[in-house]
């Protein structure tokens, strides 16, 4: 390997490792400072079941909107209010092309399990990051 991811990311958990027995909203992850952005969840049992999706506020406080079908780069089928299944005992991620500030993982609980969602941020615009 030849080039050092390490320092140009910026891991920040949205949702910390819970046993979902209900819905779970992550704290704001804030995108200032990065070009880009994924968010994943892992859903590590094999009985946990739902859906993953990303709400968006232009402030941190502010009131969280469904992030836009458009805004969302994902390899499975992503749902505007669901979002995307959750695999059970895999990380499931869904890249973010919007413009506001801030985004949130949201989770849909449909079956009791562990849980846990980071966003990643890119593309620093000030490397290293020092930040993991």
């Amino acid at each position: 390997m030849t080039k050092d991811l390490k320092n140009n990311i910026k891991i920040v958990p949205t949702i910390l490792p819970v046993n979902a027995t209900g819905n779970t909203t992550g704290v704001a992850v804030a995108l200032a400072g990065y070009e880009s952005c994924i968010a994943e969840i892992t859903a590590t049992t094999a009985s946990v079941g739902g859906t993953f999706r990303l709400t968006e506020c232009a402030t941190s406080g502010g009131s969280y909107t469904d992030v836009a079908v458009a805004d969302i780069i994902t390899t499975g089928t992503y749902n505007l209010t669901t979002g995307i299944a959750v695999v059970e005992d895999e990380a499931v991620s869904v890249g973010y092309i919007g413009t506001l500030g801030f985004i949130k993982g949201v989770f849909t609980h449909s079956a009791t399990g562990v849980i846990s969602a980071n966003v990643i941020l890119g593309n620093s615009l000030i490397a290293p990051t020092g930040a993991n």
